[in-house]
Order: C-alpha cells, then structure tokens, then sequence
C-alpha cells in the first residue's frame, strides 16, 4: 500500500483531512463523493489527492506531493550559526487546489498557471501537513516555491521564511520593489525575466527552502541575532527595478482568450 512520507496510507490521511475541517469545507460548496487516493504510478513521489463530484462533474480538487529532505549542519556553519543536529524537514514539493466548476471573476484574475479559482482549504490543509510532520518528529514543513507568488502566499499563510537569511533578505527587497505590481504581475515579471538588480544585471527567480519551524532548535535559528542580521543586511542592499511596459505586454499576452492569440 502507498503511503506519504513513508508512513499515512490513504485511510489515514483522511481522517486527518476529515479532522481538520477540509472535507466538510468542501461539502459546504456542493462538493460529494468526496474520495482521498495516494497516486504513485509513474510519479518519483506518491501523490496525496482529493476527488469531488459536483454538477455530474467528477474532478481533482487537492493535488499535493510531499517529501522529505535534511538540512546537514554545514549550511548553518557557513552562515556562522551552530546547529547541534541535521534538521529534517517535510518538502512541499507540489500543491494545488482548485475548484474546476468555478469561473474567475474580473476583481481577481488567475496567478500564473491557475487554470481555476481556488477553494479556500490551503489552510485546513497546512495544518494536516503540520500534523504529520510533528507525528515524524521533522524539525519543519518547507517548500521550494515555484513562483515570487507562492512564496509570498505561504509567508502570509504561515509565516514560511527561506532557511537562508541573505535570501529572505532579497525576498523581501522584491516585495518592497514590486509592491506598485499586482501579485501575480509581479510573478509574470519575475518569470518574464523583466526584473533587473541594483547593477543592471536581470534577476532570475532560483529559491531555496522556505521553512515554517516546528522545532526549538530550528525555531531558535530563525529567531536568532545572526539570521536578522542576514536578512537586514541583503534588504538593505538589494534593489530592484522592472520593466513596466513589458510586463503589461506579457500580462495582456497571457491574459488574451485563444482566439486573439491565434489570431
């Protein structure tokens, strides 16, 4: 039988589900038939995936796969921080939610490669997450976010934080420079490669892990003099500036329907 993180079969997993208020959110919007599968065929990580029926419509409403990765205490050393152990940690490397019977409204345009709106379990969903991390005793929940989007999703969400202060520095620089841009023209900026550094050089969205802690070692890093000094420092010293024009060239590309774009 598959099993996530080694562990949580599909039986268990939705009862973390079920525990956690995300199937009964999902039958609040109309969803029934509400099934919770582990797909590995063909797949490098087993899947977690939550189907629902809606309108005679059977669809994927929650895709996500999780893995696991170790943090040796070199990286630590090189930021000149002590860590007595490697930090293990559960990898968001994939999640999506989305509900495939709704339409976007013109107030809210998708984010880049959302082909639906989404349906506002992301967060009963973390929780399960943190739930099973803690049952492995895992020093943290990380993800490698693909998109400037998602990295700010989750720092809003959880206060996800990227394990390299000097990067969560230059993050948090491109938000105080990308602020005038919506969200997601902000992730098409950085995607389109119409970002720029403070030496005219172009800035190419490459992120580490972003961590939320669960430990008191990892946590006690985070909150450490040596990390705020990282972060303060690359803030200070980055700058960014982009490219207006063609970010709204590209948003308008991207948001044309197919027939203008065949044309």
């Amino acid at each position: 039988m598959d099993k996530v993180l080694g562990h949580f079969d599909a039986p268990a997993i939705r009862a973390l589900l079920d525990e956690a208020g995300v199937l009964a959110a999902l039958a609040e919007r109309g969803f029934g038939g509400l099934d919770v599968d582990i797909e590995s065929g063909g797949r490098a990580l087993p899947h977690i995936v939550v189907w629902g029926e809606k309108i005679g419509q059977r669809c994927v409403l929650l895709d996500a796969c999780v893995g696991e990765a170790v943090v040796r205490p070199s990286f630590f050393a090189r930021a000149g921080y002590q860590m007595e152990r490697p930090m293990e940690l559960a990898v968001v490397h994939w999640v999506r939610e989305e509900d495939p019977t709704a339409a976007f409204v013109p107030d809210r345009p998708p984010l880049p490669l959302q082909r639906h709106p989404g349906l506002g379990v992301l967060r009963r969903a973390f929780r399960v997450l943190v739930r099973m991390a803690n049952d492995l005793h895992k020093d943290g929940v990380a993800n490698v976010p693909k998109f400037f989007h998602d990295a700010v999703i989750f720092l809003h969400s959880r206060m996800f934080l990227f394990l390299d202060g000097g990067e969560q520095g230059r993050f948090e620089a491109l938000q105080r420079d990308l602020r005038p841009l919506a969200l997601g023209d902000a992730s098409v900026a950085l995607a389109g490669r119409c970002v720029r550094d403070g030496f005219g050089g172009l800035v190419e969205w490459m992120p580490g892990y972003q961590v939320f802690p669960l430990s008191a070692p990892l946590t006690a890093y985070f909150h450490s003099g040596r990390y705020a000094a990282e972060v303060a420092e690359a803030l200070h010293a980055e700058r960014f500036s982009y490219d207006g024009v063609a970010v709204a060239r590209i948003c308008a590309a991207l948001r044309a329907p197919p027939a203008a774009l065949v044309a």
